[in-house]
């Protein structure tokens, strides 16, 4: 009855169309009343499936929770002399420290308790520490608005509308440098000055390319902005002077060229690819450049202190922390991954310290916090979390390389050793797209799952950043394929690991597959799941990229225009060729699909709500076989979940893999 009904629903709102069965979910007003009904008849739909689900889903939550039994706290924040951090209470609460008295400077939980979506982009204290200014997001889309706050009276003295980044950084003690979203787009293309006084605004750079889009961040001197415009590949700077609001070019734009800037103390630092890879400069009065660090592996990040320049590099798939000093001598070298572990530079902010922060941790290693000396490299202080009975013993975390086609494809998993068999499901997260790597983070989500007989397992597809550029590039635009092609050759591979093949009878198992995918990993996710259906037991997407042949070729859509280098550009007919080849809503066709649940966010501005709505309905009506095929639509967020709501949503995708695995059986 259920799949009737359903079958019911989308006839009845396919006859709405006029040149295809889901051209007419697309809705940018997100006001329509036919799209809003629909929706929220999906919604009903598939709340009453997932409704037996419901106590499962509390008990996960309740073991997520209870793991937890001394988290440690994060390094403060220096500031002018003055120490801050957000206790990560809810949505955060932001405190100062002096003569060890502790006051809470914003409570965000308090911000957020009239609104159904609440999200904080940034905060900024005033040089003489009198205000706060922050962004905050009440739709979930990319828009913010900014509120400056007298720290003295709690009385908010400026209030912006909601047209603007996350990025709020004080040029003085009455004035901030704000950046302005392009309307409908949402692209960051103009940097302003606003004047807090009498309100006057003031243009610093306005970013004309469509395919460019502008930043800003404070140098680590604290005595410059940074104004900047990029794309993919090339960038262009400007130096604010906060002493006397001079504007200087650093270097015109070149296509292929990137540079970043930074100060400290009178030196001047650049991070560029000028000479083909990239490598630290120093910078003297006459702006000559001068090659003082070229290390091998890519520079992932990088931190100016009062003595040193440390480097946290990329070489073959490791994460290396390397310390030099001003000149360009090494004074240490040392490993901040291991197996399925990572480190990484956080919380830095006090330039004449003599120890650095590190965060640190794996897929069965808890997070923990290290100080390291600058000079030596040797761990000073390690402080981690604890959990509740939670032996790291018990559970075996590996990485492991999956070769397909003479590539070697990294692999992150876990599993509890005394959980797991020969039949454990295998829950796949994948992703694989702006060079961006997805780290081996430990989380008691991950844990839950083994201990319940899980395989957990990250593919490291190309398209990402776990090897570097070379990695990345090998895996988007024209290479698109790739990273598909990674993500279905490590299902196949995780299909039998760890089952023996000594009889007949174990050739013959097979482990169920539960993919997982959000953003770019949902577009991956379902282009492989077009390529070899039957390979996965069940998915789970979450505001996925599926519509990529339709989007790329509308530049009235947020980040199309910048884009184009990713996922190729629909404009020549090599690409568009391409895209037309992977896009998963281009190539569902008549096949037994597995079961799947979407999510989306009505005001994502992202990913547009209508790609999910448009990818299911095609789905519902078009597989060969009657699983349950969900969407979800948060009426009250966009691309990112509120917090209030991200676990248990997190718990119920879960289950409802989980779930699938079980009715498999």
């Amino acid at each position: 009855m259920y799949y009737m009904f359903l079958t019911s629903l989308v006839l009845a709102y396919a006859v709405i169309t006029t040149h295809c069965d889901e051209c007419w979910l697309r809705d940018d007003t997100r006001k329509n009343p036919a799209v809003i009904k629909y929706l929220m008849d999906q919604n009903k739909t598939t709340e009453s499936y997932l409704k037996p689900l419901l106590g499962k889903q509390k008990n996960l939550l309740s073991q997520w929770q209870d793991m937890v039994v001394n988290k440690t706290e994060k390094p403060w924040e220096v500031i002018n002399g003055q120490q801050y951090k957000i206790v990560n209470k809810g949505y955060g609460i932001l405190v100062t420290k002096k003569n060890n008295h502790i006051k809470t400077v914003i409570d965000f939980n308090q911000r957020a308790k009239n609104h159904d979506y609440y999200q904080f982009g940034s905060w900024s204290i005033s040089p003489d520490q009198g205000f706060i200014a922050i962004t905050e997001n009440t739709l979930g889309d990319d828009n913010y608005s900014i509120i400056v706050i007298d720290l003295n009276s709690g009385d908010v003295i400026y209030e912006s509308k909601t047209h603007y980044s996350r990025s709020v950084i004080w040029s003085s003690n009455s004035t901030i440098v704000v950046i302005e979203n392009q309307l409908k787009t949402y692209r960051p293309y103009k940097i302003k000055q606003i004047d807090l006084t009498n309100r006057h605004k003031k243009v610093l750079l306005t970013e004309k390319d469509p395919t460019w889009l502008v930043s800003s961040y404070l140098t680590t001197d604290r005595q410059n902005i940074i104004l900047q415009s990029n794309n993919d590949n090339s960038s262009e700077q400007y130096i604010l002077s906060l002493a006397t609001g001079s504007i200087t070019l650093v270097q015109p734009r070149k296509l292929g060229i990137e540079y970043y800037i930074d100060r400290i103390y009178g030196e001047t630092f650049i991070k560029s690819n000028r000479d083909g890879t990239f490598a630290i400069y120093d910078i003297d009065k006459n702006n000559k450049w001068q090659r003082i660090i070229a290390p091998t592996g890519e520079i992932e990040c990088w931190l100016i202190t009062a003595e040193r320049l440390i480097l946290q590099i990329k070489n073959e798939g490791k994460t290396i922390l390397n310390s030099y000093d001003h000149h360009g001598k090494l004074y240490f070298s040392r490993p901040l991954s291991g197996n399925a572990t990572i480190g990484w530079l956080a919380n830095n902010s006090d330039i004449d310290a003599q120890l650095i922060n590190i965060r640190t941790m794996g897929l069965k290693q808890s997070p923990a916090w290290q100080a390291v000396d600058i000079n030596t490299g040797k761990i000073v202080t390690t402080v981690a979390d604890k959990y509740q009975n939670f032996d790291p013993n018990k559970y075996t975390a590996q990485q492991i390389s999956v070769i397909d086609r003479d590539i070697k494809i990294p692999v992150s998993l876990i599993y509890r050793n005394d959980k797991v068999n020969s039949h454990s499901p295998v829950v796949l997260y994948g992703y694989g797209a702006y060079g961006v790597t997805m780290r081996p983070y430990f989380m008691p989500q991950t844990i839950s799952l083994a201990d319940q007989g899980v395989i957990y397992a990250i593919a490291h597809v190309r398209g990402g950043g776990f090897n570097g550029d070379k990695w990345h590039q090998a895996g988007s635009g024209l290479y698109r394929k790739n990273s598909i092609n990674d993500f279905i050759a490590v299902a196949k591979a995780m299909q039998s690991f760890n089952i023996g093949k000594a009889t007949e009878k174990a050739t013959l198992i097979k482990r169920d597959i539960l993919a997982m995918g959000s953003s770019a990993g949902g577009m991956l996710v379902a282009a492989a799941i077009n390529q070899q259906p039957q390979l996965f037991t069940a998915a789970v997407l979450q505001v996925p990229f599926v519509d990529v042949l339709t989007s790329m070729s509308d530049p009235s859509l947020p980040l199309t225009a910048q884009q184009y280098n990713e996922w190729g550009n629909p404009n020549i007919q090599s690409q568009r060729q391409v895209l037309s080849d992977y896009s998963p809503m281009d190539n569902i066709k008549a096949q037994p699909y597995p079961s799947i649940l979407v999510r989306s966010g009505l005001y994502d501005s992202r990913v547009p709500f209508w790609e999910a709505a448009k990818y299911i309905m095609k789905i519902q009506s078009t597989s060969t076989v009657n699983n349950p095929y969900l969407l979800l639509t948060d009426l009250q967020s966009g691309h990112h979940s509120d917090n209030k709501k991200a676990l248990s949503q997190q718990a119920m995708d879960y289950m409802f893999l989980l779930n699938q695995a079980t009715l498999k059986k």
